[in-house]
């Protein structure tokens, strides 16, 4: 019966596990210092970015981050994700990606996945891009300009 031991060594690890604590980025409020940031994430930062102003911006992965100033939270952000086109074959996915900056130091970062039987597709689009194709697109089309 050497099977039973193997099964009661494999059931307490997935209990062991099963109780190691997750992040908790929903207990993070303004004000709150940065050590108890760390105690709710579980640890420091994947990565983080300063800013002249003294703050510091704190991600965890890409999807969730901290803005810190004085050692205490000023604001956190996560990533948002909106499906707008679902059809079953095809999805459009947009994202609005987690961003901590101070006020005017860096703009928002939009994400778009386009997820079809044969992969998925990730960028990032320019509305004012897309506008000036369609201009120019139509004036091919009709032989004119529709400045």
């Amino acid at each position: 019966m050497r099977l039973r031991p193997l099964l009661l060594a494999a059931a307490a690890a997935v209990t062991g596990c099963a109780s190691i604590p997750k992040p908790h980025f929903d207990a993070i409020y303004p004000g709150m210092p940065s050590r108890e940031v760390v105690d709710a994430m579980r640890g420091g930062p994947n990565r983080a970015q300063e800013f002249s102003d003294g703050s510091t911006a704190w991600y965890y992965g890409e999807d969730q981050c901290v803005l810190i100033r004085d050692d205490k939270v000023v604001a956190k952000e996560r990533t948002e994700v909106d499906t707008s086109v679902d059809t079953g074959v095809v999805s459009l996915k947009n994202s609005r990606k987690a961003l901590c900056a101070p006020q005017g130091m860096a703009e928002a970062r939009n994400e778009q996945q386009i997820e079809t039987p044969f992969g998925s597709f990730k960028g990032t689009i320019d509305p004012e891009a897309i506008k000036n194709t369609v201009i120019k697109t139509k004036d091919e089309l009709l032989g004119g300009s529709s400045k």
